[in-house]
């Protein structure tokens, strides 16, 4: 799972995934109280295209993978709306959101920044559960750091790493790049204040079976999920055996299966299930 080839694995399952027609389609078999509404809004800036749909609390919040928009996640959207409440969004540049405004050079803090203004300009106020894909795990816990007041739980799904861009693979160095945006790697590990330290909050860590990057390269990155779990001391780490880095679109039913044991936790003030 070199930077490239995430890259371009993310590039051609979106051309596979479903349309955003068809994923709204989706988000309708939960019935009329729990169809989605989607559209653009303007905040911090930017604008993003952000759909929620289902009912319940806490809110889950989906962000996706480097230049990844909502159809990766067509598979899982509408098993996680019957849980609770799920809004999923596109960064600038990304499915329907339009190009970045401003400066064209931007990191996980920033973009961590502009999805609580999102959040706030669309009536989400309460605590919100952020489940991170990919790269989007920066965003994640530079998100945590700006706002832990506002984080009921977090899942990382074979999220990245402050420090990837230096600490794996060459190939990684950044900057990296998405909707016609430079990320600016060194800045979002910063952004990520070396964890953050969750406390005790719900953190379900999900590792897919295989990086793609080769037999050196898997216990490099597994050591790095298993440190993401140690983030929080109510943490679960799953695997997703089978899988490849898009654990949604290859094992959707083990996405779901994490998100309830992850709203369940919340809900009952109880730790998390540890599975047998």
């Amino acid at each position: 799972m070199t930077y490239r080839y995430l890259v371009i694995v993310t590039r051609r399952l979106r051309a596979l995934a479903a349309t955003a027609a068809v994923v709204a389609l989706a988000w309708c078999t939960l019935g009329t109280s729990a169809q989605a509404s989607d559209k653009i809004v303007s905040a911090d800036g930017q604008q993003q295209w952000i759909s929620c749909a289902g009912s319940g609390s806490p809110t889950m919040v989906i962000s996706s993978g480097l230049d990844a928009d909502h159809t990766m996640w067509a598979k899982v959207l509408p098993g996680l709306a019957a849980i609770t409440r799920t809004c999923i969004y596109d960064r600038p540049g990304l499915g329907p959101s339009p190009p970045r405004q401003g400066s064209l050079v931007t990191d996980a803090g920033q973009q961590a920044q502009e999805l609580h203004a999102l959040l706030q300009a669309v009536g989400v106020h309460h605590k919100v559960v952020i489940i991170a894909h990919s790269y989007a795990g920066l965003i994640a816990r530079a998100y945590a750091v700006q706002y832990r007041h506002g984080l009921a739980g977090m899942m990382l799904m074979d999220a990245v790493f402050p420090g990837i861009q230096r600490n794996y693979l060459p190939n990684y160095a950044g900057p990296w790049h998405e909707g016609g945006t430079t990320i600016d790697m060194d800045a979002s590990s910063a952004a990520t204040d070396g964890g953050p330290n969750l406390g005790h909050l719900p953190l379900v860590v999900l590792t897919a079976g295989s990086t793609g990057d080769g037999q050196t390269a898997q216990p490099i990155w597994d050591g790095y999920q298993r440190a993401a779990a140690r983030l929080s001391t109510n943490s679960l780490h799953l695997y997703a055996p089978g899988s490849g880095h898009v654990i949604q679109q290859d094992k959707p039913e083990r996405v779901i299966q994490a998100a309830r044991l992850l709203i369940e936790s919340i809900r009952t003030h109880t730790p998390l299930r540890q599975l047998s």
